[in-house]
């Protein structure tokens, strides 16, 4: 006997996930209206859409308004830990200047001020926003 490739069960929620996206899985099927507030067929498919969308279920979303760390149960399953810290900023980029050369433009860090040279571009350091 050959065994299917996705277990059976695994289809319709497959199906539900694809489907919430568009329209409300509702008591009688399919539904394009909104469903009323407080039916669990609209709180499930926000849940599904929050979790498809953000990685994170609407208890991680108030979970991380509350604590100011970034918590996702998903992340939870996979690695084991619910919440951890945003990342921290990238380095605002350095000064550059940008002078007109034979081939391409040279650019360093401070002006360079020999001879002729024409300046064709200034990336100035961004300032910190606090």
């Amino acid at each position: 006997m050959i065994r299917p490739a996705v277990p059976l069960a695994v289809i319709p929620l497959a199906a539900a996930l694809l489907l919430s996206s568009c329209a409300f899985i509702g008591r009688d099927g399919i539904e394009t209206e909104a469903a009323r507030v407080g039916d669990f067929n609209l709180l499930a498919n926000l849940e599904i859409l929050s979790v498809v969308n953000t990685r994170k279920t609407m208890g991680d979303h108030v979970a991380t308004w509350i604590t100011g760390k970034d918590c996702s149960t998903v992340r939870a399953q996979r690695e084991g830990v619910w919440c951890v810290d945003w990342p921290a900023a990238p380095a605002p980029p350095a000064q550059v200047y940008c002078y007109a050369s034979l081939a391409r433009p040279s650019c360093f860090a401070q002006p360079y001020n020999e001879g002729n040279d024409r300046l064709i571009g200034f990336v100035p350091a961004a300032i910190p926003v606090r």
